[in-house]
């Protein structure tokens, strides 16, 4: 019987789920439920890598296609920042999408320069979709 909890405070100080004798039904220590087979292991997780410079690749005045440009991104696991949309927010009102309000200007979205081109390239797939 195993104790399949990851954040087990066993599991953290040693690195190995806990190993327990038949006719225990849970982990003395976390009080998670035991399985008789632990799942098969997850790959390791992936190295953050550190990107120095970005680019812009989009820029819209359009609340609602912010919206859709984050989730399109953040669904592609891309990173990415934006600038302007702190001031975009406080002058339009982020819960306030149709007001329009010409001082409010653009959010510009930057990526990570090394795939800025395959962004765009997203992107644009997504403005001749829409």
């Amino acid at each position: 019987m195993y104790c399949p909890n990851s954040k087990c405070p066993d599991f953290v100080a040693t690195g190995a789920h806990g190993e327990y004798v038949a006719g225990v039904a849970t982990c003395p220590v976390c009080g998670e439920y035991l399985v008789d087979t632990l799942p098969p292991a997850t790959d390791a997780p992936r190295e953050e890598t550190h990107y120095t410079e970005v680019e812009p690749v989009f820029q819209t005045s359009d609340p609602t296609e912010v919206l859709v440009v984050k989730g399109l991104l953040e669904s592609e696991n891309i990173p990415y920042v934006t600038t302007g949309a702190e001031k975009f927010d406080t002058f339009r009102g982020a819960l306030s999408p149709m007001r329009f309000n010409p001082g409010a200007g653009m959010v510009v979205f930057l990526a990570p320069t090394p795939v800025a081109d395959s962004v765009r390239e997203l992107l644009e797939e997504y403005e001749k979709d829409d």
